[in-house]
């Protein structure tokens, strides 16, 4: 439903590119060039691949889905060939990688060993022709097999979005109850993309296996028995292994678990953030969000932990394994020769990073799969609602129910209802709680029958009791996807008396709605809601109370126009408590307790029955009056995409990355890491040069042992040097491995300080932030943040870090090391490095471009889930789930788009360094083939063993250095919100204030940002102590904005005073805490009914049971610690505004604000909540915005708001004797009653 048309995007250029531009990524060309001449946009997107389409591979995924299967089968039989044909290739290659390289790079070694005759300058030629050309195919099959990987992985990706989603429409009930908003969120931005980065761990496992087999059979092949000595090590710490693993798998629950939780504390928190203020409960739900960080973390921290020793352990193992079986090789009493010490410890490095470092790493990952897969098939296998196609109506539409009953999670919330509704308007009735809106969503099928039959003949609308509005424009939100008919359209906005509030917006009806329309007040969303429902063509329209919060003449309009005239000839169910309305109908339904207690036309009604629903005074209306009413909050317009985000430019500020320090622990902390790694690559180092210096010094023993002219001191010193320096290697090797353990574990604390730190700035700055803010931020938008970049935060960085420093460190160990041969060898080596960073230089613009485009393309995506499932009873009345999915798909291609594009520019970087890497090696080589050189075997080992690590390390060191820079963009992003503009928390807290609870207005204005014009204008009025108030007007006159007001949700010009002090001076949360609000949408939040009436425990349970029972509710609620269900869905909509009150009456306030607080309450809870507040708040000043106007007959005056300005303020006794005042023409009706 987005306003916006679909942008025609350029084709992908790989779908058009030659195999020559394929194979060496030359289409990727022409958007680095547009990268390094400016910043990125998302018009420079390109259409999603067509294989990768979110629709394709969605409904691929929900044919072939079955509940009964999981979904690693439904993985297997979409994708299992593509999966094992690159798994084939790829293990094929690394077996021939396995064989050839050691063999070659140690027959080139052996070259040069002094003497030997064995090997040919032609063989020379030859195994060096076999190491460069390995490299060359190695960079151009890795990178393109990667490109395939990619694109596999990202058809899995949305497979598993688009099949989520669509399951997220048809939960139950009881399932929706059992899962929650942040579950659903986690699932998309952590656990599917956990699946998609770990797809490839049993292509890597049967890749390792076959390799460790394979480097086994060469290692005893070359050194016969000895070789099972080291594969017995190296094999004998997998049980251990494999235990970490699994304990990692239910830890990765955990921290899944406490990701939902608090994703949907911060989700409940900014959707409820205005009440929140006025309550002044900020620190509690801080303190919430806080409690939910602080499980997820300490559980993060324990699987890094767990994960580390995992890696370590492999590490170590082969470390020490290798010298283990040289020393048992000699021992044995074997010989040794430079050519078989480099065969082997190249079998070794190849050994070691299969079993020793990715098989543990694999482990950590095969952890994070499994619990993605256990958490993401909890929910697609959860119950959902029974399809029941929509019957055709060939005769007359009617609804039929014999003897049906609903359960909810165990409670009965319909009992044995029997009903018939044909032709006509037919009202609902009853008291708070009676099942009123569960009979309608029982009609809606929304609620699944336990027993009982149910018939229903023609197509259904449906507007719901709160009302529902999503971001787009206000257009967008009446016709929900069906077809423009401007005659139909029109028609709608005048019954529906919206007309002139468009009238008068520059924008129209393409004004754009915010969060649950946060910018509109009730009852414009409630019109708006209503609009949508009257607007569809069906022949049954069930309206759940869409009247009630309408002013009485709007109300009356609408009920005449609309209902009566314009749905005449349709079947029409409207749950209404008005009794005028009742007498109108056709047929009457009475309700309570969940059960029909009485049913027929208006006068067979049993009058016993009618028992609370008192004859309301109904206002008069006509056209001038309606005419007059406007939105509160005009907008400037510019038609942009509803989730677009304002994206930096230009590279990453080194503030982000400073800020990133300090919140780790601050510099000295940083450096005195850095000087842990520095110590550690220093033994590494060291170490590999006493290596070669041995298989020198072996060499030279074994030369002397052949010949018996050596002297026996020479020959005992040789020896002995042989020994001691072996004996150093090994205490190195020890010591390099102790503090690789003390280095990480430093820097992993680093990492999560500023991880902590940073979440707990930015959820303190959003919920302390202005309201002005929350206009103009989405939830979508802010979700993305405190999911994906702050996921990234927590995982990614703690990861790229320590890869970064170590890989740094170990390219300028490798080069130290080459120097120390010959220093001439550094040119080459300088080169090299200038030329990566140069390439690094020119590829981090269109990276970070690109990362920051797919990061802003993501929020859509969290934004239009969120909207759906707030409205999901609408969505499922409307049968408009294909729509919402066809939104979904076009904003999850976007985001596809986005990531492939940043993915395959990554990839093409890969190959441009892997062939400056192999012309580096092809360098070095003819350094020693083709020039005369007095350097030793072992050195040439060394330095050709150091130059294939160095391209290996320094390659992966460049990538690491952009993934940082690309990662630090979610640094950027989530800092953002640590620089909120806060409200004000300084400001006097006078003693015993408000004393009598006097309130003057003194020339007071309100803009809201964007507007052209006040909403509030120069109002002046004085209201005495302990009198009562009442505020007036139409719908969107400013009646809410003079609270606004009051509350300082706002900056406003002039000054309000209570008790003479000027509220500007007073601490803004001690101004709200001694005013008590009962809210016109009575929201409730997930916890106990203690944490929902007194967050901060200041009072004792026998204070709370005492207000409960003031307010009528003690039989409703059997404990304090009872759970209240997300949104407070086991309440009803007057039972929760009875708790709201229950908020209001335990503070003891002097000043009482009731904005329309019994707009959702029947006439007999509606006159039992004002003789509670007659009664509790007897000697405090009340404000009442009301539309019952005979609650405002009472009051000591009434102030009448009009289009921001106040029109008449006096005693309404008064205003009624003057028969040209607004406040008679809107009681004239009732005078006349």
């Amino acid at each position: 439903m987005d306003h916006i048309e679909k942008r025609k995007r350029k084709k992908n250029p790989r779908e058009t590119a030659n195999i020559i531009s394929l194979l060496t990524f030359g289409y990727t060309l022409g958007l680095f060039r547009k990268g390094l001449k400016k910043d990125l946009e998302e018009d420079n997107l390109y259409e999603v691949l067509d294989s990768c389409r979110s629709k394709k591979c969605g409904d691929k995924a929900e044919r072939r889905w079955n509940k009964k299967q999981n979904i690693f089968k439904l993985l297997l039989k979409n994708f299992g060939w593509q999966y094992i044909s690159i798994c084939v290739a790829d293990v094929a290659w690394t077996q021939l990688y396995s064989v050839m390289q050691p063999y070659g790079l140690s027959r080139l070694i052996s070259y040069f060993e002094p003497n030997q005759t064995q090997i040919t300058k032609s063989d020379a030629y030859y195994c060096a022709g076999i190491v460069v050309l390995l490299n060359i195919f190695k960079s151009t099959f890795w990178q393109n097999i990667h490109i395939y990987e990619i694109i596999l992985g990202i058809k899995i990706r949305a497979s598993l979005k688009s099949l989520l989603y669509r399951k997220s429409l048809r939960l139950s009930p009881a399932a929706q109850s059992a899962t929650n908003l942040g579950n659903i969120v986690t699932l998309l931005t952590k656990d599917i993309y956990s699946i998609e980065n770990n797809l490839w761990l049993l292509m890597d496992f049967n890749t390792f296996l076959m390799q460790s087999v394979t480097i086994s059979y060469l290692l005893w092949r070359r050194m016969g028995n000895c070789a099972f000595i080291a594969l017995g090590m190296m094999f004998g710490t997998m049980p251990v292994q494999i235990y970490l693993s699994t304990l990692i798998t239910k830890m990765r629950l955990k921290v899944g678990k406490y990701s939902d939780d608090r994703l949907h504390v911060m989700q409940e928190t900014l959707s409820a953030i205005k009440i929140i203020k006025m309550y002044t409960w900020e620190i509690f739900f801080i303190n919430r969000i806080s409690e939910s960080r602080k499980k997820e973390i300490v559980s993060m921290m324990r699987i890094f932990y767990v994960n580390y020793v995992l890696v370590t352990i492999g590490i170590i193992t082969s470390k020490i394994t290798f010298l283990v079986l040289i020393l048992a090789y000699i021992w044995l009493g074997n010989t040794t020769s430079t050519e078989m010490i480099f065969y082997v410890l190249s079998l070794f490095h190849q050994l070691t990073t299969a079993l020793g470092v990715m098989l543990p790493v694999n482990m950590g990952k095969v952890a994070q799969f499994r619990a993605a897969f256990i958490r993401l098939n909890k929910i697609l296998q959860a119950e959902e609602l029974e399809k029941i196609d929509e019957e055709k109506c060939t005769g007359n539409p009617h609804i039929e129910a014999k003897a049906a009953s609903v359960k909810i999670d165990g409670k009965e919330v319909l009992k044995d209802v029997t009903f018939e509704i044909n032709f006509g308007l037919t009202i609902v009735s009853g008291l708070v709680g009676a099942g009123k809106s569960s009979l309608l969503k029982f009609i809606l099928r929304d609620y699944p029958m336990t027993n009982g039959r149910l018939n229903i003949a023609g197509s259904i609308s449906y507007a719901s009791q709160e009302p529902w509005l999503f971001p787009s424009s206000i257009k967008q939100n009446i016709l929900f996807g069906e077809a423009y008919d401007k005659a139909r359209y029109n028609e709608v906005l005048k019954v529906c008396a919206l007309e002139y509030d468009l009238s008068l917006l520059d924008n129209g009806d393409e004004t754009i709605v915010a969060d649950r329309g946060q910018n509109l007040s009730k009852g414009q969303q409630s019109r708006i809601n209503l609009a949508r429902a009257v607007y569809r063509k069906c022949d049954i329209y069930l309206l759940d109370d869409s009247l009630t919060a309408l002013d009485r003449h709007v109300q009356e309009y609408i009920f005449n126009e609309c209902v009566q005239k314009f749905l005449k000839n349709k079947v029409v169910v409207l749950v209404s408590q008005n009794s005028k309305q009742i007498d109108k109908a056709d047929y009457v339904i009475m309700m309570d307790q969940g059960m029909i207690v009485s049913a027929g036309k208006p006068e067979e009604i049993d009058k016993r029955k009618l028992n609370g629903i008192k004859a309301l005074k109904n206002d008069d209306i006509d056209d001038e009056v309606v005419k007059k009413e406007v939105l509160e909050t005009e907008q400037q317009f510019t038609k942009k995409k509803v989730y677009q985000e304002k994206k930096k430019e230009g590279k990453v500020d080194l503030e982000v990355y400073k800020k990133y320090f300090r919140y780790g622990g601050g510099f000295l902390v940083f450096a005195l890491i850095i000087c842990l790694y520095i110590l550690a690559q220093v033994f590494e180092s060291v170490a590999d040069k006493l290596l070669a210096k041995w298989i020198d010094l072996q060499q030279k023993v074994l030369d002397m042992q052949s010949n018996s002219t050596i002297n026996a001191t020479v020959f005992e010193d040789t020896a002995s040097l042989k020994d001691n320096t072996f004996g150093m290697y090994t205490t190195l090797t020890i010591m390099k491995s102790v503090m690789g353990l003390v280095k990480y574990y430093a820097l992993l604390r680093f990492c999560r300080s500023a991880s902590v730190k940073i979440h707990n700035a930015m959820s303190s700055c959003v919920v302390n932030a202005e309201m002005k803010f929350f206009d103009n931020h989405f939830i979508g938008n802010i979700l993305n943040r405190f999911s994906y970049d702050l996921n990234n935060i927590d995982e990614s960085l703690p990861f790229v870090f320590p890869i970064l420093i170590s890989v740094m460190f170990t390219c300028m160990g490798s080069a130290i090391v080459v120097a120390t041969v010959n220093w001439v060898l550094l040119i080459p080596c300088s080169a090299f490095f200038a030329v990566l960073v140069a390439m690094r230089m020119g590829y981090i613009p269109t990276s970070r471009s690109l990362k920051r485009l797919e990061a802003a393309t993501r929020s859509p995506l969290v934004g239009h889930i969120n909207s759906s499932l707030e409205g999901i009873t609408t969505v499922r009345a409307f049968k408009a789930q294909a729509i919402l999915k066809d939104e979904f798909d076009k904003h999850q291609d976007l985001y596809t788009s986005a990531l492939f594009t940043l993915r395959v520019t990554m990839t093409a970087f890969g190959f441009f360094m892997d062939f400056v890497c192999t012309i580096f090696t092809i360098l070095i080589i003819s350094r020693f083939l083709f020039f005369e050189h007095d350097i030793s075997a072992g050195n040439v080992g060394l330095v050709l063993n150091q130059v294939f690590m160095l391209t290996d390390h320094v390659q992966w060191a460049i990538r690491q250095w952009a993934q940082l820079e690309n990662h630090m963009t979610s640094v950027e992003r989530a800092l953002e919100y640590t620089v909120i503009k806060q409200e004000s928390i300084t400001g006097r807290e006078p003693k015993n204030w408000p004393k009598d609870g006097a309130i003057m207005y003194n020339n007071v204005s309100l803009y809201y940002e964007n507007t052209k014009s006040p909403v509030v204008r120069n109002v002046t009025f004085q209201i005495k102590p302990r009198e009562r108030i009442g505020i007036v007007g139409r719908t969107g006159a400013g009646k809410s904005s003079i609270i606004s007001t009051l509350f300082r949700l706002y900056d406003c010009e002039g000054r309000i005073d209570i008790d003479h002090v000027d509220i500007k001076e007073v601490s803004l949360k001690y101004l709200r805490s001694k005013i008590a609000i009962i809210p016109q949408d009575p929201i409730l939040f997930s916890g106990t009914i203690r944490e929902n009436i007194d967050p901060y425990k200041t009072y004792p349970d026998s204070r709370i049971w005492e207000t409960i029972s003031k307010v009528k509710i003690k039989g409703i609620i059997p404990n304090l610690d009872m759970t209240i269900q997300d949104n407070g869905s086991n309440f009803s909509a007057g039972q929760k505004q009875l708790i709201c009150l229950a908020r209001a009456v335990i503070g003891k306030c002097k000043i009482v604000v009731l904005d329309e607080a019994t707009a959702n309450m029947d006439p007999f809870t509606d006159k039992m909540l004002h003789a509670v507040i007659e009664e509790v708040f007897s000697d405090c000043t009340i404000l009442t915005i009301a539309h019952r106007l005979q609650y405002i007959m009472d009051c000591d005056k009434v102030i009448v708001m009009d289009n921001g300005e106040l029109v008449e303020c006096d005693n309404p006794k008064d205003l009624l004797q003057n028969q040209s005042s607004l406040f008679y023409k809107m009681c004239k009706q009732s005078k006349r009653d």
